[in-house]
């Protein structure tokens, strides 16, 4: 072919690099968020690096020169979408900042209710708000607390109460904070919630159906546990086994998070296969019914997460794009902290991203170190095996300080509780998702289901009660402050580094020093040392 005769298009030789855009927007939202004091100092990051790449060719690789010059680009409207979102007001949180006293309101239930020191609470969407007759707002959202609470997710309910802000509690905890990551701007303390119309809503018929499917073949118990691990309620989960739970380090396989997300989609996806659907349709309808259920499990940020994710893994192929599972997990982080900046506040949100950033970063490593150690006499061990160790122990590693400063202890047999529980987790969510998807339709179908659940769930609880019960099982971290979490995570950066810079040779030595950094904070921040 002649020069003349070459097709016109896009010269992306070499290729230019432009992964980081996400975490650099990500940064700059949580940055202008929690700190916004040093938001001009990220966006003035961002500058030095764009100008160092302009003044010395060399400082950045080639494939990254662009990425380095649009830097302060994406640092600054990180931070843009963090002032715009605290600047914008909340009509809602305005009028309970008056204290004006009774008030009536008509919306949706959006949560599960669940018990609270007065009585029961749940989350309402207001669709109309009344004071003194009138009706003087839309929008918004409320907690609402009511000595009886006979409703389901989804209802369209009338609540009269007094409205007000939500406080801070005798212990520090900010309440209203922790409200608004989810979108609340006012408590009520109600007199009284009433159902509307006469007929419930779609999502807690949903829930009531499964609820009714699960009582075929699971005794209370463990219907309580599949029910949490289906649709994200642990309301009906006894108070002690839920603290048994978080003491042996399982309790995440009760909150709906990415793996339930995963194992919906796989179903879903190769049941498809099966089924000879066309790839484009099978990738369609399997993103579909994903976010079906992560609405009716009213929608966990966690689950949202996965959702974004999930898409973009499932689209990839449909667009021609590569699957880059560092880069989608960011572009979701960004995507989402746009949406809702505040999230950033939210501890099952931050233990989410620290548990699959740790998968990302850190599996390799410590697979090479299990390799080395525990699996040593294993001439040739399975992949799946190395993998179900070195999982666990990076989801552990990335989530122990957020842990320790939240909750104040530290589950020291999770590690090991989780080689049981994380592969029982996997077959007990499909057999209850689609036993409940069977029970919605008629609930003795779900009875077989059920039944060959109900061996899988009491291995997880005998698990769970036999490492809670070990004096050993947690350790107390009391005081734990956001500089001593910072101080861990700057900590383990040289690592992961050393791991991309050096032969893959070296990793169980890097692996090794990560563990040793992490006891080693532990220790210090259990005995009170730092």
């Amino acid at each position: 072919m002649r020069p003349s005769e070459r097709p016109l298009g896009l010269d992306l030789r070499p290729p230019v690099r432009l992964d980081l855009w996400a975490t650099a927007l990500a940064a700059g939202i949580v940055v202008g968020t929690v700190v916004p004091a040093l938001a001009l100092a990220v966006v003035l990051a961002g500058v030095i690096v764009c100008v160092g790449a302009v003044v010395w060719r060399e400082l950045v690789p080639r494939e990254w020169r662009l990425m380095a010059l649009m830097a302060p680009v994406f640092t600054a409207g990180g931070v843009a979408i963090a002032l715009a979102h605290a600047g914008a007001s909340d009509p809602l949180a305005e009028l309970a900042g008056m204290e004006p006293g009774e008030v009536v309101i008509v919306g949706k239930v959006s949560s599960p209710p669940v018990e609270s020191g007065f009585g029961y609470r749940t989350a309402v969407r207001v669709d109309h708000l009344w004071h003194e007759g009138r009706e003087v707002l839309r929008g918004g959202g409320v907690e609402v607390f009511a000595p009886d609470l006979s409703v389901g997710v989804g209802d369209l309910v009338r609540v009269d109460g007094e409205i007000s802000l939500p406080e801070v509690g005798e212990d520090g905890f900010d309440y209203g904070r922790y409200l608004s990551t989810k979108r609340i701007g006012a408590v009520v303390e109600a007199t009284g919630v009433y159902p509307v119309g006469g007929e419930a809503g779609w999502i807690g018929r949903v829930h009531r159906r499964t609820d009714v499917a699960l009582g075929h073949g699971l005794r209370p118990e463990e219907a309580a546990v599949v029910r949490g691990m289906v649709l994200g309620d642990r309301s009906l989960i006894p108070e002690e086994l839920d603290e048994d739970f978080q003491r042996s380090g399982v309790t995440h396989v009760l909150a709906i998070s990415g793996q339930h997300v995963a194992v919906l989609a796989a179903v879903i996806f190769f049941g498809l296969r099966l089924a000879a659907v066309p790839p484009n349709a099978r990738a369609g309808v399997t993103i579909s019914l994903a976010w079906l259920y992560i609405v009716v499990a009213g929608a966990p940020p966690s689950a949202i997460r996965a959702g974004v994710v999930a898409t973009f893994v499932l689209a990839a192929g449909p667009l021609g794009r590569q699957v880059s599972p560092l880069h989608f997990t960011t572009t979701m982080l960004a995507a989402v902290l746009a949406l809702n900046p505040l999230l950033a506040y939210s501890t099952g949100f931050q233990l989410s991203v620290a548990a699959v950033l740790g998968i990302l970063l850190i599996r390799e490593p410590l697979n090479a170190l299990v390799e080395k150690t525990v699996l040593r006499p294993v001439r040739e061990p399975p992949r799946f095996l190395t993998n179900l160790f070195s999982v666990s122990l990076a989801a552990q590693v990335a989530t122990a300080p957020i842990v320790a400063a939240t909750f104040e202890e530290v589950s020291t047999v999770g590690v090991f509780t989780n080689l049981v529980a994380v592969p029982i987790s996997g077959p007990i969510l499909t057999l209850g998702l689609l036993g409940s998807t069977l029970g919605n339709i008629a609930p003795i179908l779900a009875y077989p289901l059920n039944a060959c659940n109900g061996f899988l769930v009491t291995i997880l609880i005998a698990v769970a009660r036999f490492a809670a019960s070990m004096p050993f099982a947690t350790t107390t971290t009391p005081g734990v402050t956001t500089l001593l979490v910072g101080l861990f995570y700057i900590g383990c950066i040289p690592v992961i580094a050393a791991d991309r810079l050096f032969p893959k040779e070296r990793r169980p030595l890097w692996a090794s020093l990560l563990l040793l950094w992490t006891a080693l904070w532990l220790v210090l921040v259990g005995s009170g040392s730092v």
